[in-house]
């Protein structure tokens, strides 16, 4: 007499995979998130060299969508194979719970692999190098009044975004950043090491300078001091504010900084109609509108006379921030038209790659994966006898 041995097999468990599966995704991608976000802010020197890559990892996903898909298609095709209660017998050895262990494998293979292409490297060491281009100087105000959000943004969000943008056309020149409400101060200082600015960058909000006001003479001044007084490249200043409540005479600053041969443009953001200054609590949360003595609305407009002044005494151009988007334009074609003169700076110039280790823990993870068997053969000894 023969019996068939008792053999616990697991079938597929299409939802809770494909539960499992989403919620993986969402975790790896909230930990790049911040993984990402502490490099940028403790360690600037970090860089990707070909960043332009990073679309590839938009398959990541789309593999976990297309794995759920052929996961629950063999369920289909196992079923009409034989009925569940048989698949001990017609598949003792196929576990198919390993497929998705398999496929979280091949997935993070593929994440260090991408990873890998896009060819992470860390700064080694500070060296003085030459670079041709021109010294610029972009001041930034951060009074109240950039909270309003008549550019279809808070005007600061804008002014960052449009300064971003301008640093990323650079090549070679030299650029610094200043912050001025009611008076003005050295946010990054003049340099060619373009992540370390917009690390400052990101530093900017409208609590940043305690004194109230909007000091555009002054942040003039405080722009002119910062350049390299030494340095023969020419010289341009960058003006991006609502040009409201002005507290002196810009226009005579801009006009004795241009006898130096230094170029002055504004930005006007905001716009003529104005708009009200939003108000936040603690959790950064609305709470209502900035108002005056009767309870009623500031309103705050763009003063753009007076910039169109500014700029014409610094023999620049003045541009008119749109919605969501500023034109930079006039200001790199003066740019070209300057004259482009070598300089010298301190930058990370030697780096170290790390691609190589990406590259070893996809192989290590592919063969780890490869040992994952869901093996479909046939059993040659499934029945045993049983003694009488």
């Amino acid at each position: 007499m023969k019996q068939v041995g008792n053999k616990k097999f697991t079938g597929f468990r299409v939802f809770p995979t494909g539960v499992a599966l989403v919620l993986s995704e969402l975790a790896f991608w909230i930990v790049i998130g911040l993984v990402a976000y502490s490099i940028q802010k403790i360690a600037p020197n970090v860089q990707w060299e070909r960043l332009n890559y990073w679309p590839l990892l938009l398959a990541l996903p789309a593999t976990v969508a297309l794995f759920i898909v052929s996961y629950r298609i063999k369920s289909k095709w196992a079923k009409r194979l034989a009925d569940e209660h048989l698949w001990p017998l017609t598949l003792p050895f196929w576990k198919p719970r390993l497929l998705g262990w398999k496929f979280v494998l091949w997935r993070m293979a593929l994440a260090f692999a991408v990873f890998g292409v896009m060819d992470l490297k860390v700064g080694a060491r500070l060296r003085e190098v030459k670079s041709e281009g021109v010294d610029i100087m972009l001041a930034l105000d951060v009074s109240n009044s950039m909270e309003a959000e008549d550019l279809g943004m808070s005007r600061l969000n804008l002014g960052k975004r449009t300064i971003e943008r301008l640093v990323g056309q650079l090549d070679g020149d030299r650029v610094g950043l200043v912050v001025f409400a009611g008076e003005a101060y050295v946010q990054c200082p003049i340099t060619t090491d373009y992540g370390a600015v917009k690390l400052f960058l990101d530093q900017v909000t409208t609590g940043l300078v305690p004194v109230q006001g909007t000091a555009v003479g002054r942040a003039l001044e405080v722009c002119q001091e910062g350049f390299d007084a030494e340095s023969p490249a020419s010289k341009m200043i960058v003006i991006l504010t609502d040009g409201e409540n002005h507290e002196d005479d810009a226009v005579d600053m801009a006009s004795k900084i241009a006898k130096a041969s230094v170029e002055i443009h504004t930005i006007g953001m905001g716009t003529t109609n104005g708009a009200p200054i939003p108000l936040y609590d603690r959790y950064g949360r609305p709470n209502g509108f900035k108002s005056d003595q009767n309870g009623q609305p500031i309103v705050t407009a763009l003063d753009e006379a007076t910039l169109i002044q500014i700029a014409e005494a610094g023999q620049g151009t003045f541009i008119r921030a749109g919605q969501g988007l500023v034109n930079l334009n006039p200001i790199l074609d003066a740019m070209r038209a300057m004259n482009q003169q070598e300089v010298a700076t301190l930058s990370y110039t030697d780096y170290a790659r790390l691609f190589q280790y990406f590259l070893l823990v996809t192989l290590f993870l592919l063969c780890i994966e490869s040992l994952v068997g869901t093996s479909l053969r046939r059993a040659k000894s499934f029945v045993q006898p049983v003694k009488s």
